[in-house]
């Protein structure tokens, strides 16, 4: 017979003995089937993830238009645009007011045609949320009536509020945005996000991934020992050494081609039957959920390569010594330290200081890549620790002298059916260190800054009227405010590089910014400055007579040309007062500040909101805002709503809810494994039973089993968590590590009930081992 056929055939007993036999384990085959089909489908949409993030600067391109500059009015607009964004309670409402320029003007996306003034093209997620009651604030603020709506092509996302309104009278020196030719022109597709954002994503992503391969490793290696028995008694035969290995290769290779297929099949479906997901407020298109192809094919044919290779690492005990196999002779005892070189290794990488690291793509690699050794310095170490324990400390109860004999003789199995949640565990609890030090961090900042205060910012409208009276006094009159702090803002230029700001308010708001004494309106004041408020960089104080230019960058001035304008007398006066906006050079009254146009002046309040004001008094602030200044800009200080704190919060009950799901996937895979050592044992639990052993004996002994090497696993992966959290902060933020008390209480709540839950369902499977029938011969 030829080599390959020869191989052929050793490949196709090995199936034969996986699922040829009437005894086949068809659970434990249907159990590795959709273990790894669980896996291979988590693994194939993190490979989605690179071309979502694709689709998602496609989306976003296609309909980007590039910021109006003065350098660009020389050349015409197709398409001129204003930013028209808003925000309606915790929710944010992104828009634009367009006005095409020509005839065949370019479209964005999701648009067959532009709306006419006074007309909104809506999404179907901001139409739904108008059509609701209680929301006649949002609809008073955005400029038109609703005629259509964007479609799918033109968003990022199917809960993604936003719209078009059409606009008139738009020109290139006051428009925000234009386009000259298509969407999307000068758009750059660069990630933006905030390093430590970035940072608990990627190690998020670690953190959960790996135990999911941790998971395929280990549903692969179920019923070990009765694989091994089996192979070493073909070596006993007569097999030679590599024969048995492509006989446990082909028996391998079963369960992990058909795992692979039902991963696929579970990927399929849900792109078939799912057109948009939605958890926990994300929100994304399945279609751009696709697997990058060679990261398909690596997942595809990398997982059972992986699967046999593992079980041909397991086989060094059935080739080697296939007697001991047979008569499960006591295994040999492992080393500590190569199992200690990849969390050394890994510890020394994570005290790198990442954020000094000039590379972007070095700054996340390299402590990702030391985060991922720590994690997998876990499973490792766990073997031995189980090992050392069952060997050490067998004295007590019965029950207590039965487990820790059996984890003594089978350390290796019971150290693998807990490694998944221990890689779970250590990773979840350093992302927890993490965000609870960043929580902390924000909860001080927060402390230093009112939670009252609402700040407005805007431009007057082209028309010249005074926009900051009418928009300070429909404030104020709010029940709920307390005060209105309120002033225009100039910058002037003198030259390259000289620069000075410049406020103007009335006499009662001036005595409340800077420190004065008589206050008539035509009067012009230097305030004296300070330690705390020095004179930037290309700044200059300003002296009566001097002759400047209006800065017209940010304003609604129109035209070309420059606007001069002359210092008028200047009177001393004292410093900025702690309620005033900024450090101006120079603060004018109204009267003073006549030869300023009101088109080139900056709008900004300061609202301050009383302790027991209505919730819904931002957004009457936002829409009375609306109502008198173009798109203005209403930011509220450090709450429970803000970027940061969205950001953290998802990240943390994202961490729990993947950690349960991992959790659940690795509590099936120790109920089997449970089960899978009584039926190994069910002659001398039988015995035990017919000697008169009680029940209750040997359902300790099984709670003990599953409860030691899980308590073991905690016990190493709680501190590797928190220390390992606590360096990432202190290299990449300085940050001292905080302690996530309820988080890490239901981590390892999800661990305690996982033990509960299968020792509960491995006791009818108990009672059954210790009947009479066990004794008899086969």
């Amino acid at each position: 017979m030829s080599r390959s056929r020869t191989w052929i055939a050793d490949l196709v007993l090995g199936i034969r003995l996986a699922i040829g036999d009437r005894n086949t384990p068809w659970g434990r085959l249907a159990l590795m089937t959709v273990g790894i089909g669980i896996g291979v489908l988590v693994l194939l949409a993190s490979a989605a993830l690179p071309n979502w993030l694709d689709a998602r600067d496609q989306r976003i391109a296609a309909r980007d238009m590039a910021h109006a500059t003065a350098e660009q009015s020389q050349v015409p607009a197709a398409v001129l645009g204003l930013d028209g964004r808003t925000a309606f309670g915790r929710e944010a409402v992104e828009g634009l007011l367009v006005e095409p320029r020509r005839p065949d003007a370019p479209l964005p996306a999701g648009l067959d045609h532009y709306p006419a003034a006074g007309e909104l093209i809506v999404s179907p997620a901001l139409a739904d949320l108008l059509a609701r009651p209680g929301t006649e604030l949002l609809r008073d603020r955005l400029p038109g009536t609703v005629t259509g709506t964007i479609g799918d092509d033109g968003l990022l996302s199917p809960a993604e509020l936003y719209y078009y309104a059409g606009a008139t009278g738009l020109t290139e020196w006051n428009a925000d945005y234009r386009v000259d030719d298509h969407f999307g022109e000068t758009y750059d597709d660069k990630f933006n996000s905030t390093p430590e954002t970035l940072m608990l994503w990627s190690i998020g992503a670690c953190a959960l991934l790996l135990p999911v391969i941790v998971f395929v490793i280990s549903t692969t290696r179920l019923a070990e020992a009765a694989r091994q028995r089996r192979l070493a008694a073909l070596r006993l035969v007569g097999a030679s050494a590599w024969q048995v290995r492509r006989i446990a290769s082909g028996e391998t290779l079963v369960g992990a081609t058909t795992g692979v297929l039902a991963g696929w099949v579970l990927f399929a479906v849900c792109h078939w039957t799912v057109d948009r997901l939605e958890v926990a407020g994300f929100s994304a298109f399945v279609d751009d959920f696709t697997p990058v192809w060679w990261l398909a094919a690596l997942i595809t044919a990398g997982v059972p390569l992986t699967t046999v290779l593992i079980a041909l690492a397991a086989l060094r005990g059935a080739v080697g010594d296939p007697l001991g196999a047979v008569r499960q002779a006591m295994p040999r005892r492992r080393r500590l330290w190569p199992r200690l070189v990849p969390l050394v290794l890994g510890m020394v990488g994570v005290t790198v200081p990442w954020t000094e690291i000039g590379s972007s793509d070095l700054r996340i690699s390299i402590p990702v890549f030391a985060v991922a050794l720590v994690l997998l310095s876990v499973p490792l170490l766990l073997p031995w620790i189980v090992e050392n324990v069952a060997r050490h400390w067998h004295a007590g109860p019965l029950a207590w002298q039965l487990a820790l004999r059996r984890l003594h003789l089978t350390s290796g199995t019971a150290a693998r059916s807990v490694s998944a949640i221990a890689v779970v565990v250590t990773g979840v609890i350093a992302l927890q260190t993490m965000v609870a030090a960043l929580e902390q961090q924000y909860q001080r900042l927060s402390t230093r800054t009112s939670t009252s205060e609402v700040n407005v910012y805007g431009q007057e409208d082209l028309t010249g009227r005074e926009g900051l009276s009418a928009t300070r006094d429909e404030i104020a009159a709010l029940p709920g405010v307390r005060s209105v702090t309120a002033q225009h803002t100039v910058s002037l230029r003198s030259g390259e590089r000289s620069a000075a700001s410049v406020a103007i308010a009335d006499c009662a708001t001036i005595s409340r910014i800077i420190e004065v004494g008589e206050c008539r309106d035509g009067d012009a004041f230097s305030p004296a400055r300070t330690e705390d408020s020095p004179l930037e960089e290309g700044q200059r104080p300003l002296r009566e007579g001097e002759r400047w230019e209006i800065d017209r960058s940010g304003s609604n001035a129109t035209g070309p040309g420059t606007i001069a304008w002359v210092v008028p007398p200047v009177l001393p006066a004292g410093p900025r007062t702690p309620e005033a906006l900024n450090a101006p050079n120079l603060v004018l009254t109204p009267a003073a500040a006549a030869g300023i146009p009101m088109e080139t002046r900056r709008v900004s309040l300061t609202v301050m909101r009383d302790e027991h004001a209505p919730p819904q008094l931002l957004d009457q602030i936002r829409t009375a805002a609306w109502h008198h200044l173009p798109n203005p800009d209403i930011y509220e200080s450090y709450t429970e709503g803000t970027d940061p704190r969205i950001a953290l919060n998802l990240v943390k009950y994202g961490l729990l809810a993947g950690a349960l799901v991992v959790f659940s996937l690795i509590g099936c895979s120790l109920l089997v494994t449970a089960v899978e050592q009584i039926h190994e044992r069910a002659r001398p639990m039988a015995v035990l039973g017919a000697v008169g052993a009680k029940r209750s004996t040997l359902v300790w002994s099984a709670f003990l089993q599953n409860a030691v090497p899980m308590l073991l696993a905690l016990v190493v992966a709680v501190p590797v968590g928190y220390v390992l959290g606590g360096v990432l902060m202190a290299a990449g933020f300085t940050l001292l590590p905080a302690v996530d008390l309820l988080g890490m209480a239901a981590v390892l709540a999800f661990a305690a009930v996982s033990v509960l839950v299968v020792t509960a369902l491995t006791a009818p499977a108990l009672s059954k081992a210790m009947s009479s029938e066990g004794l008899h011969s086969e």
